[in-house]
């Protein structure tokens, strides 16, 4: 799922925000994952750290980039004690942020995280993501792996929910796991009203199909937001 999100979001990313901070700026990753985005930001010459919340993604982070320092931590506390030129949250991760007011403390911490006329950019899945795309069965097939995913929207609590199961050929033996992924729908209104009162001055929303080219499912129904720190 990550490299075909990360192929497009690339592209996306220049545009919106890495055009406007300084050759050799430092970035903070949020919520970095496996370390995909801030492995192509290091090589392109930025000065990244990443945070994530699960111990176990970091470690296939700094597997993959060794020379980055990423720290365990949650988003809506996180203090690295520096500041950054830009913070960056891509692939919808901060629709795991669970309610509105998680949210806006996320912002918060953001905000006193990036330097003076430094930006805030992150994707967030709107709600026809959850009814065309997450409400509904797929599988996937490989030789060493097999994956069914059934998700489900509740529009009354707008919170999205898979239910995944997946078969993993280890050596001479399929192994199964089963989990669950949830996300909540943040209504536009409610972010820009957080990040303002964060204290952001400017902060601009993009539809990713419309008006950033993103294609097919990757597109549909996800926004880029857009905050900026007064000077």
């Amino acid at each position: 799922w990550g490299a075909e999100y990360h192929d497009q979001a690339w592209p996306v990313l220049e545009r919106l925000i890495l055009r406007q901070v300084p050759r050799g700026a430092a970035i903070l990753d949020l919520c970095c994952g496996d370390g995909r985005l801030a492995q192509v930001l290091e090589l392109k010459g930025f000065r990244v750290m990443g945070i994530d919340g699960s111990d176990r993604m970091l470690d296939f982070a700094r597997e993959r980039c060794p020379d980055i320092e990423f720290v365990a931590a949650d988003a809506r506390t996180f203090d690295v004690g520096r500041c950054f030129d830009a913070v960056i949250s891509t692939f919808d991760a901060l629709n795991h942020i669970m309610t509105a007011g998680g949210l806006a403390a996320v912002c918060k911490r953001v905000h006193d995280a990036v330097k003076p006329g430094g930006y805030f950019a992150f994707d967030l899945n709107r709600e026809e993501a959850y009814t065309d795309l997450w409400a509904q069965t797929t599988a996937q097939v490989e030789p060493d792996m097999v994956s069914l995913a059934v998700g489900s929207y509740d529009k009354a609590a707008r919170i999205a929910y898979c239910d995944i199961t997946l078969f993993r050929l280890c050596v001479d033996r399929w192994l199964r796991s089963d989990f669950q992924l949830s996300q909540y729908h943040h209504e536009e209104q409610d972010v820009l009203n957080s990040l303002f009162a964060a204290g952001f001055v400017e902060a601009k929303v993009f539809d990713a199909s419309t008006d950033l080219g993103m294609y097919g499912n990757i597109g549909k129904g996800r926004s880029y937001f857009l905050a900026r720190r007064g000077i």
